[in-house]
């Protein structure tokens, strides 16, 4: 009979989840320790690995994995118990390197929604960087995103149904480069067609909200503030499909796509 020992299902940390759970069980069978990965987060993940050299010859993977919530990558990793110093404490870099991102790719998506401007009913604010933005909305991941100005411990609103999957709330901390992109507190919440709005750069504890709730159009889910990479208090919205790729959209009552950099919009 094979000898099989179960561990306590522990977390996995990954760059972006602060923590918030992919969870981790693991198995010694056979002198080899075995993980698997289930994803308890709130959106699905892609996960992919890449094995490195100076491991290749004894570590075994499971290299992709597209996990829905509640879906478990078997055999995500398989190494030899003399490679490991501590079961308790696998660092998974030891051993490959990995990329994690939320979404489902080439899933589509309804490009014709339109969105709440994401702050209260009756408020007024500039537009400090708009689509295509030379400062910071040059990439990929920025490039549809719009800054708009809202000044410290006004109220940030949801511009779409959906459910919190991420929280960063801890941060007081910014400043004027980018080395401090990843001290911005932020939510991610997760429509039904697959796509994910961001709120960036909120106050210290400035959450409203946690993650799993359900959120509707127009409900108050943080207070703006200014943290991270930023030179002024202001809220970064942006919304993405997988892969962290942005994607253009549209607000109700508003006929162009590209919100004009200066100008000012009132949400009525």
């Amino acid at each position: 009979m094979k000898h099989l020992i179960l561990t306590l299902a522990i977390l996995l940390f990954i760059q972006y989840t602060n923590a918030q759970e992919i969870k981790r069980i693991q198995a010694i069978q056979n002198d080899s320790l075995y993980i698997d990965l289930t994803n308890s987060l709130f959106a699905p993940i892609e996960i992919q690995f890449t094995v490195l050299d100076s491991t290749k010859s004894f570590l075994k993977c499971n290299p992709y994995g597209l996990l829905k919530v509640g879906d478990t990558l078997k055999r995500a990793l398989v190494i030899p118990l003399e490679k490991v110093e501590d079961t308790g404490k696998v660092n998974f870099r030891t051993y490959l390197d990995y990329n994690i991102t939320f979404g489902v790719p080439n899933e589509t998506y309804d490009t014709d929604f339109k969105y709440e401007l994401p702050f209260k009913k009756g408020k007024r604010y500039k537009v400090i960087q708009s689509f295509g933005g030379k400062f910071s909305h040059n990439k990929s991941h920025s490039k549809y995103a719009i800054d708009f100005g809202l000044p410290i411990g006004d109220t940030i609103t949801a511009a779409r149904r959906g459910k919190v999957y991420f929280v960063k709330e801890d941060s007081k901390e910014h400043c004027r480069t980018i080395k401090c992109i990843d001290m911005a507190n932020k939510i991610y919440i997760i429509h039904d067609d697959g796509t994910m709005a961001h709120y960036v750069h909120l106050d210290f504890e400035g959450a409203l909200v946690e993650v799993g709730d359900t959120v509707e159009a127009n409900q108050p889910i943080g207070i703006s503030g200014m943290t991270g990479f930023t030179t002024i208090p202001h809220l970064h919205f942006v919304l993405y499909k997988a892969r962290s790729v942005s994607i253009p959209f549209t607000f109700k009552g508003i006929k162009h796509k590209k919100l004009k950099q200066g100008k000012y919009y009132r949400n009525n």
